[in-house]
């Protein structure tokens, strides 16, 4: 449910907290310890109380339970860290965060048989954080890394359209705004925003609505960039990410 971001927040962290109870009930404890990643995540969505508190890299209470899975060889648990980290980093705009918590998570890929995909969920971020730091940056190792996160996105929504459709398309507008394609990214952005919403995925389409503002932005439309601004604003107050609505605001009066 958080992959699709069809439950809300609020009803989400209710299920995880029913599940984690159960998960110790039966002494399941590698999976309760497998929660604590995105219980983090989507609390520091939820609560308004100022900076966000990213998952690691910004809290010394995690970095610990990190440092103690990796000295423990428990990569599985680590991967999942540096992958929800990089949701919460890069939904908060902290991209350099973000790339680092990939690149850590390929190195410790390296060394285990299976990588956690999430339905292309992990893909799409990958390469929407190397996509806005080649924003900031003539470095076009950022483009080459993106363009392979495309092509697995592109594997995932030939896989199961209805998961990655809208996935695919913003990764597109993203590639057609750095190219300065603008035609082009503006019908990219309004499609990926059309197929998450009639798929469903309401923080994906708030993500998209966020991406058109910035592009509007840097092309000096600031009517549509205001549109796109309280489109993604709205929808992400649906989800439930008051603590990334305060944050918007706050980034949008500045």
């Amino acid at each position: 449910n958080f992959i699709s971001g069809q439950l809300s927040l609020a009803a989400f962290k209710k299920h995880l907290k029913v599940f984690g109870e159960q998960m110790v009930e039966y002494k399941q404890m590698v999976f309760h310890h497998l929660l604590r990643p995105i219980e983090q995540v989507v609390s520091n969505l939820l609560f308004s109380t100022g900076e966000p508190l990213l998952l690691i890299g910004r809290d010394k209470e995690q970095d610990t339970i990190l440092d103690k899975a990796i000295q423990q060889n428990n990569s599985y648990f680590a991967i999942q860290m540096f992958i929800f980290g990089c949701v919460e980093a890069y939904i908060y705009g902290d991209y350099e965060l973000a790339v680092n918590f990939v690149q850590k998570r390929h190195e410790l890929e390296r060394n285990t048989p299976r990588k956690c995909r999430f339905h292309g969920m992990t893909d799409f971020f990958d390469c929407l954080s190397f996509l806005a730091m080649a924003h900031q940056s003539s470095d076009q190792k950022w483009i080459l890394s993106a363009n392979k996160s495309i092509h697995n996105v592109d594997h995932f929504a030939k896989l199961c359209p209805s998961n990655c459709e809208h996935k695919l398309l913003l990764l597109q507008a993203e590639m057609k705004s750095m190219t300065g394609e603008a035609k082009e990214a503006i019908s990219k952005y309004d499609l990926a925003i059309s197929a998450a919403e009639r798929n469903e995925f309401i923080h994906e389409q708030a993500i998209a609505n966020e991406r058109a503002a910035e592009f509007f932005l840097r092309y000096g439309d600031s009517s549509r960039a205001a549109h796109h601004y309280g489109e993604a604003q709205s929808l992400f107050l649906k989800w439930g990410a008051q603590r990334k609505v305060d944050d918007l605001l706050m980034s949008i009066a500045l």
